[in-house]
């Protein structure tokens, strides 16, 4: 089974991550965990501690589930592998973190709540909650229906990582992916070595009961033809590192995707 951790909070991002989370469901054996951290300024000043604070908690945690039951209640009708939500007060990417790292989950949801520019991505992949997170991070800007997921195979190393992710993952699922791929002669640092690496990531992944197919129309960095190579895939894949440059043609191709993507960090 895989589990999912979906952060939310009472915003139509947070809804869009939870029905995506919900059509994963509908494709393989899957658990899905919504978490809601309600932030609130600090209280200990003016509360101070014992039984007051923890009566002030309390009542943040309950006024937090009673924020989120509309966004929940109608989803658990029709998504069974929707768990009841865990309110949490706190720092967001702290207790997120925390869970995460505790819980073993094997995938982290979150909707989009800032500029999909470079440099606001940059920002959000250098801050701790991804620099730590053990698990691939997919995350939503809009929400289309699961048809295919595209892997875009940069370097070896990448699509090593982007194999390794998805044998676990999509193991025996019915939507398709595709490993797209430069052409032998414009890959650079790879060449036919890349090209290899994808032909065993295919094998791998065929091992584990996925449909698999290979194209060679990515290329190295996007041009005026990144919209028609990701326009048909719901879902793109890209594998980073954690260190990666704002000038990395990983971030370059992540800043084209319109629609939901999935970050496997190596």
């Amino acid at each position: 089974m895989i589990k999912v951790l979906v952060a939310i909070e009472v915003d139509l991002a947070s809804s869009l991550a939870i029905r995506f989370a919900c059509q994963l469901g509908g494709l393989m054996d899957v658990e899905i965990h919504p978490v809601f951290v309600k932030e609130s300024q600090p209280h200990d000043a003016v509360m101070g501690a014992g039984w007051v604070s923890r009566t002030w908690e309390k009542e943040m945690i309950a006024q937090g589930k009673a924020e989120i039951s509309e966004l929940i209640t109608p989803e658990q009708d029709f998504c069974p592998v929707l768990t009841e939500p865990r309110v949490i007060y706190g720092d967001r990417d702290f207790e997120l973190l925390k869970i995460a790292q505790a819980e073993a989950f094997d995938l982290f949801v979150e909707g989009v709540h800032f500029p999909w520019t470079t440099a606001d991505l940059h920002r959000m992949i250098h801050r701790k909650l991804y620099q730590k997170i053990p698990s691939p991070v997919i995350l939503l800007r809009t929400l289309r229906k699961i048809n295919q997921v595209q892997l875009l195979c940069l370097d070896i190393t990448g699509t090593q990582t982007l194999a390794k992710v998805f044998q676990k993952i999509w193991k025996n699922c019915s939507a398709p992916l595709v490993l797209n791929c430069p052409a032998a002669e414009s890959a650079k640092g790879g060449g036919n070595g890349l090209r290899e690496a994808v032909d065993q990531a295919k094998s791998l992944l065929e091992g584990s009961g996925c449909t698999v197919g290979v194209q060679e129309t990515l290329s190295f960095t996007p041009g005026n033809e990144a919209a028609d190579t990701l326009t048909d895939s719901s879902l793109v894949a890209i594998a980073m590192d954690r260190d990666l440059k704002r000038d990395s043609s990983q971030l370059q191709w992540l800043h084209e995707v319109k629609t939901a993507s999935l970050l496997a960090f190596h």
